[in-house]
């Protein structure tokens, strides 16, 4: 089983910061450097984010007064803004075999105003329930196999909606079709792995690292909008080096990985890399 080992580099956490600040990307030993954006947030001896009162002594009757407010800027109308959930959808099929069960994407409005959507795809091996609608709703995507060959297909769902932020937004979608059993068919060729590892962020809130990967690129920076995704708690981990072997890889196909941090809210995606592992 080959093994091809990708190395990642990333930003250690600096309390309240907003922005991705990719300092310490490099490249050494031939291998990929990667560099992770900060997590979101604040230290404990930041700004929180929570409940704030206000107060004045009222000198005469000797007793605070006050009024306490709920959040900040809770009352402010938040534009629309598609969220979903997964971001990504893998399937995987036999040839001459039956259709992958079906996954279902929730689409929900992470703003205040009403999000009316569409969603609409240009592969035509690929099912979806419902094309329009207002959210919160969702969505099941099924894969048609009959007449496709053994292979790799990648293909994205464009979701639409008027006066979203983010409008379009695109999900990726990958579907690995494998030869059928047949004693007279050459033997296939064996999966491959690509062993991982990078530098952990040096901020005592991470609790763990998600991994994400998959056929194609979001091809956009700090996106997280991979096929497929696996979360390492930190305690899996060595967490001086943190490194994982992702397996089940298709020998010579490209993958590309980037890597996020967690502590209760997960950051941004690392820079990306992508390789091709080949069977040995």
């Amino acid at each position: 089983m080959a093994l091809t080992t990708l190395l990642f580099r990333l930003q250690q956490n600096t309390a309240c910061s907003t922005y991705p600040s990719c300092l310490a990307c490099w490249i050494a030993l031939g291998l990929i450097a990667l560099c992770i954006p900060p997590l979101v947030g604040c230290s404990a001896d930041g700004p929180s984010g929570t409940d704030f009162a206000i107060a004045k002594l009222d000198s005469e009757k000797g007793r605070a007064q006050g009024r306490t407010f709920a959040k900040l800027g809770r009352s402010e109308t938040v534009a629309a803004t598609i969220s979903l959930a997964p971001t990504g959808l893998a399937f995987s099929a036999m040839q001459g075999g039956n259709d992958p069960s079906p996954q279902t994407v929730t689409i929900s409005n992470s703003g205040t105003e009403t999000l009316s959507w569409s969603v609409s795809t240009t592969a035509a091996w690929l099912s979806l329930s419902a094309t329009a609608g207002t959210t919160p709703a969702s969505f099941t995507v099924t894969p048609i196999i009959p007449g496709l060959a053994a292979g790799t297909y990648s293909t994205t769902i464009t979701v639409t909606a008027v006066g979203a932020t983010n409008s379009p937004h695109t999900i990726p979608v990958d579907l690995t079709i494998s030869s059928s059993a047949s004693s007279t068919a050459p033997s296939p060729t064996p999966p491959v792995s690509v062993s991982l590892i990078w530098e952990p962020v040096a901020e005592p809130g991470v609790v763990g690292y998600y991994v994400h990967y998959g056929l194609q690129s979001p091809n956009s920076a700090g996106s997280c909008a991979y096929t497929q995704s696996t979360y390492y708690p930190l305690n899996s981990l060595d967490a001086s080096s943190p490194a994982v072997t992702v397996s089940g890889l298709a020998a010579g196909t490209p993958y590309f990985f980037a890597v996020s941090a967690y502590n209760g809210v997960e950051s941004a995606c690392s820079n990306e890399v992508w390789t091709v592992a080949y069977a040995t």
